[in-house]
Order: C-alpha cells, then structure tokens, then sequence
C-alpha cells in the first residue's frame, strides 16, 4: 500500500501540471472507482492539490473536490506530450501504454494531458465531495506524525495505558495517521525499541524517542520520494521513491543492524510483516 511519503510525493508532482488546468471530461470505467456525477465536474478548474494521511484532494473552483485514496494498489498516472509521471502502487502501468486493463477512471483536460487512475483491486476510488463535507472529514482525522501536534505527549496518552504492541498502537490510523509498516519498522529501530513491547511499558523518554524517530523517518521518506522495493520499477523515471536504499531494518532479514551490528529478524505482527534487530530493540 502506498504510504504517507508516497502519496505525498504524487501529491508533489501533480500539484506542477495539474493546477490551473481546467477539466473536460471524466470517464469512469468501473463504478466502484468513481462515486459521483462526472458531469457535474466538466469545466471546473483544479487549483489545489492536498494531502492528508494516505488521501489526495484535488481542490476544484466550484466548491466541491475530487478525493482520492489509492488503498492498496491505486495509481495515479499524468501523461501529456511533455511528462509522464505519478505514483503509487509499482506496476507495469507505470511504462505501459495507457489506458490498461487496470485503468478505472480517466480525467482529460483541456489543455490535452491524461490523468490516469488505475487499481488492480478495485480497493481505491476517486469521490465527488463538497469542500465543506471534505474539511469537516478531514478536520475530525487524527494527526498525521509529520504535523506538529503529533507530539510524544499526544501518543503517549493515546496509547501510553494499553497493552498493544506498540507497533501495532502506531499503525493504527484513528490515533495517528501516515504511518505505515514499512517506517514504523524502522522508526523502532532507530529509537531501539522492541516491536513486541506492550505501549503501556513506555516512558516517556521512550515515548520522546519513538516520535521523534517516527518523524524523522517519514520526512526521509518524503525527502527520497518514498518507497519503491519491486526490482522491476525501482529506476522507473518520475514514479520510483528511493527510501529503500536507506531502510534501516526494512525487507533486510539476516542483514546487520546498521545501528549495532546485530542481526536484523522478521517476525509477524498483527499479520504484517515485522523486521527488528534483536540485539538492540528492548
């Protein structure tokens, strides 16, 4: 699934070629893909583009937004006569040519450039909403862990009395949003805490070092533009993150920690794969 430094760098590079472009048609394919009149839509102007936890808003000029969320193996995909670029889910469509099977909504704009979703399980969806539905849904999330009031003292009062794993605590979106498992593995690895440690076992100082270990992961994340690990796209022009090269504990079972030297295991927590150094995660 793609995550918050992903969604964040589609989020990035959709803002460059789609403000200020004005809508002409959306075409669903699919109708678990689009929720809304297309119709309605025709002329309007795009003049923003947001994130918030795993979920694109593209802002329109007439009260209303297209919310996106590409759950497990969304994508988006801008193609015009000058770019091709996007993200999401690593597949073939990333080069191929377009639209494809998987293609479950197309945007054309007047200028001539694609806006290509596509979702090999139908999981994701593209949604017609009014700006003032969307705010209020947007105001009632959690904090995501990059924003300033996903503080030590927020989680720790959240999580701080429960006896979850506190990998499981931090990957629960209804306390903080943006973090998925790939840099909570990691985020636990750097503060050196075991993912197995119930949350109520926490100090505070722990609980300082896990947020600000959680933080700085996920703006290296964004910094690299996120996470690609299928060796296929990995080099992929305009799509491909590079996060992997730098994971810390990340898919590197039977590898050294590059913090102590010990040997990184994987495990399974919660039904996701889980990757820690046994030496010096307490």
């Amino acid at each position: 699934m793609p995550e918050l430094p992903e969604v964040e760098t589609i989020a990035h590079r959709l803002r460059q070629v789609v403000c200020d472009q004005q809508i002409q048609t959306i075409t669903p394919l699919h109708d678990k893909s689009f929720q809304g009149n297309p119709l309605a839509v025709v002329s309007t102007q795009i003049t923003d583009v947001r994130r918030k936890g795993k979920q694109l808003r593209l802002q329109l000029d007439n009260g209303h937004s297209l919310a996106i969320h590409l759950k497990m193996t969304g994508q988006l995909i801008y193609v015009d006569n000058e770019h091709r670029f996007g993200g999401g889910h690593p597949t073939a469509d990333w080069v191929q040519d377009l639209p494809s099977r998987h293609t479950r909504v197309i945007i054309e704009f007047a200028k001539g450039g694609k806006l290509f979703f596509n979702d090999q399980r139908l999981f994701g969806w593209i949604k017609l909403i009014s700006d003032a539905e969307l705010d209020a849904q947007w105001q009632s999330l959690p904090p995501d862990i990059n924003e300033a009031n996903a503080t030590a003292e927020y989680l720790q009062n959240r999580l701080g009395k429960r006896g979850i794993p506190i990998k499981v605590g931090l990957l629960d979106s209804s306390i903080v949003g943006g973090l998925g498992n790939i840099y909570v593995c990691d985020a636990l690895n750097e503060a050196q805490i075991h993912p197995e440690r119930p949350a109520k076992s926490l100090s505070s100082a722990e609980w300082q070092r896990v947020t600000a270990a959680a933080k700085r992961v996920i703006e290296q994340g964004i910094e690299l533009g996120g996470t690609t690990f299928d060796g296929k796209y990995v080099d992929v022009a305009g799509f491909a993150g590079g996060y992997q090269t730098v994971a810390r504990v990340y898919d590197r079972k039977g590898e050294a920690c590059l913090q102590c030297g010990g040997l990184i295991v994987k495990t399974k927590l919660a039904g996701r794969g889980t990757y820690y150094c046994e030496q010096c995660q307490r």
